[in-house]
C-alpha cells in the first residue's frame, strides 16, 4: 500500500489552506518541498478523488475554512471510494463475507453439522488423544473454525476479525494473513480437540491467534499497528477471569482451550517470524508541521 501524488504547486505558493482542510477531514497527507514544486501526497487512495475536488475548489477561490456538514460526495465517488477500500483488504473482506454465507447456510440447512465438524467416530473417549484428529478427512484440520453456533458467536468473532486482520493485512502482507488463519485454525482446534474431544467449533482461536501476534510483534519486533498494545492483556485478563466463573459458577462450555492456545501460538509465531521489511503508510506520511 503507497501513497499516491494528487497536487504539485509552485514552491512559492502557500498550501496551508488545502492542509488545513485535510488535517480536518483527518485524512493522512504529507506536502513534499522539491526544487521546482511541492507536492501534496496522501495516504489513502480512496480520499484522492475527495482532495482533488477540494484542490479544485481552493483554486477557484471557493473552498470554506471547514467543511460543509452538508456536504455530500457524489454516489459514483462513494462507490469508487468503497471499490478501492475494499481491494485494499481483499483476504479480510473475503473471510468475513465466507464466515457469514456459512453461518446463513447453517441456518438454511444446507451445511450440516456433521459434516463440517470432526468426526466423532475417530476419537478414543480420551482427553490427550495424540493421534486420531489426523485421521479425519484434510479438510475437517480447518473447517471447524468456519461454523458458529449462534448470531451472538459470529458477530463477536466477526468484529475481532475485522480489527484485527485488516491491520494486519496492511502493515504486514495478505500472505502472513493467510498463514496466520490456517496455523491458528489448526493449532486451536487440536489443542480443544485435545482437551473435550471432536464436538467444537467457531473462530475465536483465529482471533486471539491475531491478537497474540499483533502484541508480539509490538513487543519483540517494535511493529507499529493502529491497537493499543494493552489489548492482548487486558483480553487474557478477561478470559482468564472468564475462565474462573465458567469453573466455578456456570458450564458455558466457552472453548477456553482454543482462545488460549490461539493466543500463545500467536505470539510465539510473532516472536520467531523474521524482521518484516515494509512501509507502512502511517509511518511513511508522518510529518512535521512545516511539511503541511
Amino acid at each position: 500500500m503507497s501513497s499516491i501524488l494528487v497536487f504539485q504547486a509552485n514552491p512559492e505558493i502557500n498550501l496551508s489552506p488545502i492542509t488545513d482542510r485535510l488535517w480536518q477531514a483527518k485524512i493522512p497527507h504529507r506536502v513534499v518541498m522539491n526544487d521546482n514544486s511541492q507536492d501534496l501526497w496522501v495516504a489513502r487512495i480512496e480520499d484522492a478523488e475527495q482532495v482533488k475536488i477540494w484542490v479544485q475548489e481552493w483554486q477557484a477561490g471557493q473552498l470554506t475554512a471547514k467543511p460543509d456538514p452538508k456536504e455530500q460526495l457524489p454516489w459514483q465517488l462513494e462507490v469508487q471510494k468503497a471499490l478501492i477500500f475494499t481491494a485494499r483488504f481483499p483476504v479480510t473482506i473475503i473471510m468475513l463475507t465466507l464466515l457469514t454465507l456459512v453461518f446463513i447456510m447453517q441456518q438454511l440447512g444446507i451445511v450440516v453439522l456433521a459434516d463440517w465438524l470432526l468426526s466423532a467416530n475417530l476419537w478414543s473417549g480420551e482427553k490427550l488423544d495424540f493421534s486420531s484428529f489426523w485421521q479425519n478427512d484434510f479438510y475437517r484440520w480447518w473447517s471447524p473454525a468456519l461454523i458458529h453456533l449462534s448470531f451472538m458467536h459470529l458477530l463477536m468473532n466477526g468484529f475481532w476479525w475485522w480489527v484485527l486482520a485488516k491491520e494486519i493485512e496492511a502493515h504486514d502482507s495478505r500472505f502472513i494473513l493467510i498463514f496466520l488463519v490456517a496455523s491458528l485454525s489448526i493449532g486451536a482446534a487440536y489443542a480443544q480437540y485435545l482437551a473435550v474431544g471432536p464436538y467444537f467449533a467457531g473462530f475465536s482461536g483465529v482471533t486471539y491467534g491475531l491478537m497474540g501476534w499483533v502484541w508480539g510483534r509490538q513487543t519483540f519486533k517494535q511493529a507499529r499497528y493502529q491497537l493499543p498494545s494493552w489489548l492482548f492483556p487486558f483480553m487474557m485478563i478477561s478470559m482468564v477471569l472468564m475462565m474462573f466463573v465458567d469453573g466455578t459458577v456456570t458450564e458455558l462450555k466457552i472453548g477456553h482451550e482454543s482462545h488460549l492456545s490461539g493466543a500463545i501460538l500467536g505470539v510465539l509465531l510473532a516472536a520467531i517470524w523474521p524482521q518484516i521489511k515494509s512501509v507502512h503508510v502511517r509511518e511513511e506520511l508522518k510529518g512535521d508541521e512545516n511539511d503541511g
